[in-house]
């Protein structure tokens, strides 16, 4: 009789540890397969090479400049702009043009750039009005006048008339390999016979894609924070000189010493004259990328010891029965939503610099379903297959996050820092522990 009742109570504790170990296989293996696709696979390519049109008749007198915008007070504004100036001493003609157009009241547009699809365009203004509008928002304004000849001027500003017309301007924005900076430095590098690309040849400072990114965000902390959790392991490498100027500040630093050759001339200068049309103030660069380690640590472990206190007294007190309940389902909502969007994005979307992404298993959506289990393993009178179940589903994120601080011995596939993990793994491993007590206690 006693064999007989136990070996149904055995058959329901195999199958429910089976359905718990296959659920969350299932789960583990979205992540790895977004690490096992290979991030040039889902590369954006960059923008085709600019083909000049030609010489415009009569337009000897062309000026041509570059106007870099600095920082502004919004995070979108925080990452500098770039325009091309177009002056000519006897039409009266003085325009800037840039490839910065966009508009979030564009149908679509909030699922577009969800998705890495996001439409920009490119247009010009009245050189006066758009620096105005600059000095109005408080961002400073560098003018860098280049010494181009006829020939150049006048080709390059044929080019962007034509790229200005109705069926040529609009274009796929991409942050780091397709935006205002780059399509103004490889415009210019056209013009002037590939002499910019041979002139920066070769590695560059050491930044990263991800640190650039911290850098410039840096007024955000925590949208930085965001963004580098967000980012793969293609974000880490090493940016050859070429492709820093993504940064429209680079850019301009970049030609300020350049000098050029033509054929039949000596050397000069690539900026003839600079000036700055509106000073800086308030919104100044970052000079290097902050570091959350300390700071994630330190929230990751205090969470870690409110999880182990509280649960301690959650037998015997309704107010820290409550509490656990709501610090465990606010953390693995977090975790389980940014870990899955993460992970969506690097598998279905193309922002290419999210994929190969271990970060991904610091949230992956088991945590969605300890979200469903938290509030029952907590409860006065828990269900100790719930409690069980919840103790389990807990093992594995700490598991999970456990291989991604591991995985930094894999530089190809580890993020650039321990921040994330930082603040991760104390929280999983407390809920881990908490709930493995809880489901002993509940057994007992």
């Amino acid at each position: 009789m006693t064999i007989t009742r136990q070996r149904p109570e055995l058959v329901k504790s195999v199958r429910a540890r089976a359905v718990v170990a296959a659920f969350a296989f299932t789960l583990a293996a979205l992540p790895v397969l977004s690490l096992a696709v290979p991030a040039a696979a889902r590369a954006q390519q960059p923008a085709a090479s600019v083909t000049l049109t030609g010489r415009l008749a009569g337009r000897d007198s062309l000026v041509v400049s570059i106007l870099t915008m600095g920082q502004g007070a919004e995070l979108f504004d925080r990452f500098g702009h770039m325009s091309i100036r177009v002056r000519s001493t006897a039409t009266g003609l003085d325009s800037a043009w840039n490839w910065g157009m966009y508009d979030f009241n564009t149908p679509g547009f909030i699922p577009r750039f969800l998705t890495g699809e996001t439409r920009y365009w490119m247009a010009g203004f009245p050189t006066p009005s758009l620096v105005n509008f600059y000095r109005q928002a408080g961002r400073a304004v560098w003018e860098q006048e280049l010494s181009l000849n006829a020939q150049e001027a006048d080709s390059l500003l044929a080019y962007m008339r034509w790229n200005a017309k109705p069926e040529n301007k609009f274009y796929r924005y991409d942050y780091y390999l397709d935006n205002c900076a780059t399509r103004v430095r490889d415009l210019l590098d056209a013009v002037i016979g590939g002499e910019l690309k041979r002139a920066l040849a070769g590695s560059g400072s050491g930044v990263t894609w991800r640190g650039e990114t911290v850098r410039l965000a840096d007024a955000f902390p925590a949208v930085g924070f965001a963004m580098s959790y967000a980012l793969g392991a293609r974000a880490d490498v090493p940016l050859s000189a070429w492709e820093e100027l993504f940064i429209p500040m680079h850019l301009r630093d970049a030609i300020r010493p350049l000098r050029v050759q033509r054929a039949g001339e000596s050397a000069r200068a690539l900026v003839s004259r600079e000036a700055v049309l509106v000073p800086e103030g308030a919104f100044v660069e970052a000079a290097v990328p902050r570091s959350f380690l300390a700071a994630a640590l330190g929230t990751g472990i205090a969470l870690a010891l409110a999880v182990l206190f509280l649960s301690k007294g959650a037998d015997t007190s309704l107010a820290a029965r409550t509490a656990i309940r709501a610090l465990g389902v606010t953390w693995h909502v977090v975790a389980g939503v940014s870990g899955t969007l993460v992970l969506l994005a690097g598998l279905l979307t193309r922002h290419a610099f999210m994929g190969a992404n271990t970060g991904v298993l610091l949230g992956t959506p088991v945590s969605l379903a300890l979200v469903l289990l938290v509030i029952p393993a907590w409860s006065r009178t828990p269900s100790p297959r719930k409690v069980e179940m919840a103790a389990n589903l807990a093992l594995f994120t700490f598991g999970a996050s456990s291989v991604v601080l591991i995985s930094h011995a894999i530089p190809s596939l580890a993020p650039a820092d321990l921040s994330a993990v930082a603040l991760a793994l104390p929280v999983h491993a407390a809920f881990a522990y908490a709930l493995r007590e809880r489901a002993g206690a509940v057994a007992a």
